[in-house]
């Protein structure tokens, strides 16, 4: 990331002695990431007079922290928050937790601390911060001047950094899945086969957002569905979110025990064209409604024409799950360092996946290891996608 204040928060950790371990190369990096978002901010207090700017929003703390992520509290009166000024930055946390905070989460970072007893209000520190002063915030709150159009727009240009970790995270994302889905009993519920996942996922230090797993057809009926006691008797979808270091990804895997049928296998190859050719039609610099025209000419004359009304064909990703979605309408065009979820759904079948566009085109994150996959060749470049894992009965 370019810095846009150089000469507040100049970049010269690079230059420190090399780091021994990668935990050190990293911290190293987070350091540099941390002080170039600040940087950002100098900008944006520059642009609106402000003498500092109040952040409330957790996406936004997890984007200008390089990826911390809060955990342990009770309510949104014990919430922390973040306090920049041109020269300094501060942690605003209950006293309770700021030891913790500080050793796990913000060490070597460059933050202060402004905190509150336990038997004191966050809304006094906070109130009293703000008082009489020119204070921007990521949200409504006082008489601040609201910069939370800001935060949405940057937040979703990730850096080289963030799609190192995205990577990283897609790897146990994948990983959880696929091997939930060659492992698991025939016959278990829903809620005994997402615990499988959870279970992976935070073995490896990620964290499950949200856990989806459909058997037997409930996708037909709820394009969006959670997890129930249904038990899988012959086939399923396993889908979750997870985050790690203040980014999610999100992905999917199907499974079938016994040969596919024929209607499902028509379903799950034509979602598969849609998946390469979102890749394909997706270019930096395109408009953002070419994708779903292209969409709407491949399920022409199909059983699943008008399928592309039941759901959102993707949805960009990043420090929040969901970084937002397009209208049919849409001016939007497509920008190098946005991290998109596609979402190929064409009857009951659905293929998820989280990918990165950068200058040489779209990289999964979520691809498939240990899987079966199919390849597909549309303008004479191979693409390999994940298949159904069919398992014996």
């Amino acid at each position: 990331m370019e810095l846009a204040n150089p000469a507040v928060f100049p970049a010269t950790l690079r230059e420190e002695q090399t780091a021994v371990t990668v935990g050190e190369a990293r911290s190293v990096l987070r350091r540099v990431e941390v002080d170039a978002k600040h940087n950002l901010l100098v900008k944006l207090l520059q642009d609106t007079g402000a003498e500092g700017v109040l952040i409330l929003n957790p996406a936004n703390i997890r984007w200008l922290t390089a990826g911390t992520n809060f955990l342990g509290l009770l309510g949104s009166d014990e919430a922390p928050a973040l306090f920049f000024s041109t020269h300094q930055r501060h942690l605003l946390a209950s006293a309770v937790d700021t030891q913790r905070f500080f050793e796990k989460e913000l060490d070597g970072l460059g933050f202060q601390l402004k905190e509150w007893h336990w038997t004191r209000s966050r809304d006094q520190l906070l109130g009293e911060l703000v008082y009489g002063r020119k204070i921007a915030c990521d949200g409504i709150f006082r008489d601040c001047i609201n910069v939370s159009n800001f935060f949405d727009a940057e937040r979703r240009k990730l850096t080289g950094f963030e799609f190192d970790r995205l990577r990283e995270l897609g790897g146990i994302l994948s990983h959880a899945l696929e091997a939930t889905a060659r492992t698991f009993h025939r016959g278990e519920t829903e809620y005994e086969i997402a615990g499988q996942i959870a279970h992976r996922l935070y073995r490896h230090g990620a964290e499950p957002v949200t856990i989806s797993i459909v058997s037997d057809g409930r996708s037909l009926r709820y394009r969006r569905e959670g997890t129930s006691d249904c038990c899988l008797h012959t086939w399923g979808i396993f889908q979750a979110t997870a985050r790690m270091n203040g980014l999610h990804a999100t992905a999917s895997r199907t499974v079938h025990f016994g040969p596919l049928p024929q209607a499902l296998r028509e379903a799950y190859d034509l979602a598969l064209k849609l998946n390469v050719a979102f890749l394909v039609v997706s270019k930096q610099g395109e408009k953002i409604s070419h994708t779903l025209e292209v969409t709407k000419n491949i399920l022409k004359g199909t059983p699943y024409e008008h399928d592309w009304r039941l759901a959102p064909i993707f949805q960009l990703t990043g420090s929040d799950a969901s970084e937002g979605s397009f209208a049919a309408v849409a001016t939007d065009r497509w920008h190098a360092g946005w991290a998109c979820v596609w979402q190929a759904r064409v009857g009951p079948m659905g293929i998820v996946d989280t990918y990165g566009l950068d200058d040489t085109g779209w990289n999964d994150f979520t691809k498939g290891f240990d899987w079966p996959l199919r390849r597909l060749i549309i303008q004479g470049k191979s693409y390999e996608r994940p298949d159904v894992l069919i398992r014996p009965v």
